[in-house]
């Protein structure tokens, strides 16, 4: 996969549009990612698209003809011989393969000859050209290349540049070598959730030491720091990371990233010239959180050995010297010439690290110590007064807790978490106590700031080592909740937080609470998820915890329905009954959002919507990212289920780049991006979404979302031609429902899609089991939409036994149906199926309007995916002599193979056995055989061996044994 969020994904899908209307220049600082984005949008080799290519350096600036050179070494010979011959020799002057003439090779049949060359090479298919560098083009070749480009069809000759600016803001040079008008697409920096992705995907080097931080994944907080430290600039951020991951030990959460020594040279390059009195001035610039040109003017009058909290003014000298570091450092490049308001800003945050770390530490703690004296901040203020005194001091640890209290208030909950952590490292050891009180705080801090590994390492600490039960049981509590879906690996924490419970049923529903959550989420047992959840409400009524009370009811509720369980509805009822307020009540476990979640699987979609509509407004007035992050993808499943693609993907593209952001475990967000991607996006996107869904549900551990993750993954293995990895993907996703205990089809939605796998890979019986043993549950929860579309996958099996007037009369009321219930884009699919079935029923005129009225369908929601395949399927309609006539005749009416049938007779061809063919495609025997007698009666033969004739070349005698050499049946009309 490549691994790219929405925003570089939709840069490249805009640079494939503006390609063939006049060529693309990509460009923006080194490091960018240019050179990726380029050559994602060269065609594979494999398609056999001509490409040219050249990556110039600076060393060949100087060097004529030598990237012209590099560009037309891949042409044949017999299109160079082919030219006139002034231009073949002008051209074989640049390539070296004959000796140039006095003054070098003939000016204008060298352009007229790569002219030639450019449109000889596109006649047949467009031609790319691919300029990786080009503001290191020598002048010579680039001239030609101009007069050429003038000259060309861009609809023919498709070129895609890589420019590197440096300022950014400088002169394109590329849009020169493009046909056409161009395109300029200006790389932006990554996002954070860009940057993790990359980070958490870049293959590690081979080299590293498999003793040192074996985890390839960094932790969320030091991607952060990586990001910040980089700019999103990807160069940069992976050598950042690279060196992180080449040390003993992680780097402090309050100092700078270690600079890799290749970047560092190239930063401290610019620092020679400074002064000393420079750099230390830059130092302070760069340890501050908003560097100005007042408080370098400030500091100059202050002793770093000072404690004096009032600095006098600046005298003329320091003055100067405030004026010559500026004026040097923005001509050295450092800082940003175009700074307002005073506000001081460094080129790259890089400068202000190597500045940090070029500085003793002895220099570094008296900087803080400046800007601790300096500020009127208390919460900065409080922050470099820590980083100055960095030994444990009662004093300094109290007025971080003072700070970070202020932080809370305000809503600065990253702050808060950064100054509690602070405080705990300052906390001397007789003060025990306080420093598991302080590790509580911050950690409640970090949760409330979605900083979740925080969060936990604090917790962690208290549960180690902390003086009184109640605080370790606070502490496992906070460590359950902020390891998200990954419970897995808790066991320890439950043990001991019941250990140490005692008699407080406060804290005890609280456990047995959580306890069905992690039954439900991480151990896939169904039942103890029930009893515990029904355990957690009794204690809390009794406790008159009415919070945890209902949230446990809703819990009880929802796994009740997922059992199938005739009173699941009861706890709900019981939980709604009660007043529901702003607490955890509120949130998407709460009992209404569990309604929420329930109506949408009874498609009671308006119901859900309204809710969970209300729910992200209280999730963004709360600043609860968490919270977005659910709302967020559960908005995805209602907006495609409700037809409402484009406004789905949008969704799912935002809850992706939240869920990186904040460092949450993705398997809940990959699989909302690729159920988005499927219905409106892009089938391979999908697929490759919903693998990385099913790696991070695995690794989790989360059983809730590794079976929605392999559904659709299915659905999309399945779409993209596919059926036995579908089976397979399906079918893990129905044993997973099966060994949770979960009976409702609607909560895994394996049935029906695997039910139309299995007739696309042949296997009619085991289709028709999964359709009669899931349509007796989902009519007696009152599934009406699982019923219709099992309606549709049945209809589709009695297509393929032969009853195809049955088959087509049942796919009309799945229709009518999916349309009653306003599910639109099933109604499309059943639309869809029932094209193919009139075809083949020899009624074109009828799969003409199935068709044409599921493109409209698709049209309307913006379901590109299916309307592609739709519009496919409509061309392929000119076989047929009359469309608009039923009795028109097809001209190749019993070619119309399914994708398993096809597959099938292309294996025959290739001479395999029957046994053979079961074995690759994972069928029985039995199923191979039907198989063939479906393909010999579609195609009008009788036996084996006229199928290995129909899959001859015909200008191919058969050879000793028979067989001849097989090819693919192009003349077989493939049916979805």
């Amino acid at each position: 996969m490549a691994h790219t969020d929405p925003t570089r994904h939709d840069l490249m899908v805009l640079a494939r549009r503006r390609l063939t209307q006049g060529g693309v220049v990509l460009h923006g600082p080194a490091g960018i990612g240019k050179t990726f984005v380029l050559r994602s949008l060269l065609p594979t080799a494999a398609r056999g698209i001509p490409i040219l290519h050249t990556e110039p350096t600076s060393a060949e600036a100087e060097l004529a003809f030598s990237s012209l050179a590099d560009l037309l070494d891949p042409v044949a010979d017999e299109v160079i011989e082919a030219l006139p011959c002034p231009q073949r020799s002008a051209i074989r002057v640049v390539l070296c393969r004959e000796p140039p003439g006095p003054d070098g090779p003939d000016p204008l049949a060298l352009r007229r000859g790569v002219l030639t060359v450019l449109r000889a090479l596109s006649a047949a298919t467009p031609v790319h050209v691919a300029i990786d560098g080009a503001q290191w083009m020598d002048a010579a070749g680039a001239e030609v290349l101009a007069f050429a480009a003038r000259r060309l069809d861009p609809t023919r000759v498709r070129v895609i540049v890589a420019e590197t600016t440096d300022p950014p803001a400088g002169p394109i040079h590329g849009t020169r070598f493009c046909p056409g008008t161009p395109s300029e697409l200006e790389l932006p920096p990554l996002g954070l959730s860009e940057t993790r992705d990359l980070l958490d995907h870049h293959d590690l080097d081979h080299d590293l030491d498999p003793d040192r931080l074996p985890d390839r994944s960094l932790p969320h907080w030091l991607s952060r720091q990586v990001y910040e430290a980089s700019a999103g600039n990807p160069m940069y951020a992976l050598e950042l990371a690279g060196s992180v991951r080449r040390s003993a030990r992680l780097p402090d959460r309050d100092q700078p990233l270690p600079v890799p020594d290749r970047l560092r040279r190239l930063l401290i390059a610019r620092l020679e010239g400074l002064a000393p009195e420079a750099r230390r001035l830059l130092l302070l610039a760069g340890a501050a959180a908003r560097p100005t040109v007042g408080l370098l003017r400030t500091a100059v009058g202050l002793s770093y050995d000072s404690r004096d909290a009032r600095v006098a003014a600046a005298d003329r000298a320091g003055e100067d010297l405030v004026r010559r570091t500026l004026a040097d450092a923005t001509s050295a490049g450092i800082l940003d010439p175009h700074r307002d308001d005073g506000r001081l800003r460094f080129t790259h945050p890089l400068f202000a690290a190597a500045l940090y770390a070029d500085g003793s530490p002895e220099q570094r703690r008296a900087a803080h110590a400046a800007l601790a004296a300096l500020s009127g901040e208390p919460i900065d203020r409080a922050r470099h007064l820590a980083l100055a005194a960095p030994a444990p001091n009662e004093r300094v640890a109290a007025t971080l807790m003072s700070a970070a209290e202020q932080a809370r208030r305000r809503g600065m909950s990253e702050d808060a978490a950064a100054l509690a952590r602070l405080a705990v490292a300052r906390t001397p050891d007789e003060h025990a106590d306080r420093r598991c009180e302080r590790c509580l705080d911050g950690a409640g801090h970090a949760y409330a700031a979605a900083d979740f590994e925080l969060a936990r390492e604090l917790a962690h600490q208290v549960f180690a080592s902390g003086p009184s039960p109640g605080q370790r049981v606070r502490a496992c509590i906070v460590i359950i909740n902020a390891a998200n879906q990954a419970l897995h690996d808790l066991d320890e924490v439950f043990a001991e937080a019941f250990a140490q419970v005692g008699d407080d049923p406060g804290g005890r529903a609280r456990l047995h609470y959580l306890r069905a959550c992690k039954a439900h989420i991480s151990d896939g047992d169904s039942a103890i998820a029930w009893a515990e959840a029904a355990r957690a409400a009794a204690i809390a009524r009794q406790a008159d915890d009415r919070g945890t009370e209902q949230v446990a009811l809703a819990l009880q509720a929802f796994v009740g329905t997922l059992q199938g369980r005739p009173d699941a509805c009861v706890p709900l009822a019981r939980a709604l009954a009660r007043p529901q307020d702003a607490g955890p009540t509120g949130r998407h476990a709460g009992p209404r959002g569990v309604k929420a979640r329930l109506d949408f699987f009874a498609d009671r979609l308006v119901d859900a919507g309204a809710e969970l509509d209300r729910m992200l407004r209280r999730a963004e007035e709360s600043d609860d990212a968490e919270e977005r992050l659910f709302g967020l993808c559960g908005k995805v499943d209602v907006d495609v289920r409700a037809g409402r693609c484009a406004e789905a993907m949008t969704v799912a593209h935002e809850a992706l780049r939240l869920g990186r952001d904040i460092g949450a475990h993705l398997g809940l967000a990959y699989y909302s991006a690729a159920v988005a991607e499927a219905a409106g996006g892009d089938l391979a996107r999908a697929a490759a979404l919903a693998r990385e869904g099913v790696r991070a549900a695995r690794a989790d551990r989360d059983l809730v979302y590794l079976p929605l993750a392999l559904c659709v993954l299915g659905q999309a293995q399945g779409r993209l031609r596919d059926p036995v990895g579908a089976v397979g993907c399906l079918s893990r996703a129905r044993a997973i429902a099966a060994r949770r205990g979960i009976v409702d089809p609607a909560a895994i939605p394996w049935s029906a899609d695997l039910a139309e796998a299995l007739v696309a890979v042949g296997d009619h019986d085991q289709a028709r089991a999964i359709v009669a043993e899931v349509r007796d549950t989902a009519g007696r929860l009152g599934r009406s939409g699982v019923l219709a579309s099992l309606a549709r996958a049945h209809a589709l099996v009695r297509g393929e036994s032969g009853d195809l007037a049955g088959a087509a009369t049942s796919l009309r009321e799945s229709a009518a149906r999916h349309l009653e219930l306003g599910l639109p884009i099933e109604h499309g699919r059943d639309l869809l199926a029932l094209g193919s079935v009139e075809l083949r029923r020899r009624h074109p005129a009828a799969a003409l309007a199935s068709w044409r009225a599921a493109e409209s369908t698709f049209d309307k929601t913006a379901a590109r995916p299916w309307l592609e395949q739709t519009r496919v399927e409509l061309a392929r309609l000119t076989s047929v002599d009359d469309p608009e006539s039923a009795d028109g005749p097809l001209r190749t009416p019993s070619r119309a193979l399914t994708a398993a049938e096809h597959r099938v007779a292309e294996l025959v061809g290739d001479g395999a056995t029957n046994r053979e063919i079961a074995g690759r495609l994972f069928l029985s025997a039995k199923t191979v055989e039907s198989t063939l007698t479906r393909v010999y009666r579609k195609l009008g033969i009788r036996s084996r061996a006229e199928l290995i004739r129909l899959s001859l070349d015909p200008s191919e005698e058969p050879d000793s044994t028979g067989r001849g050499t097989p090819k693919r049946l192009p003349a077989l009309r493939v049916t979805p």
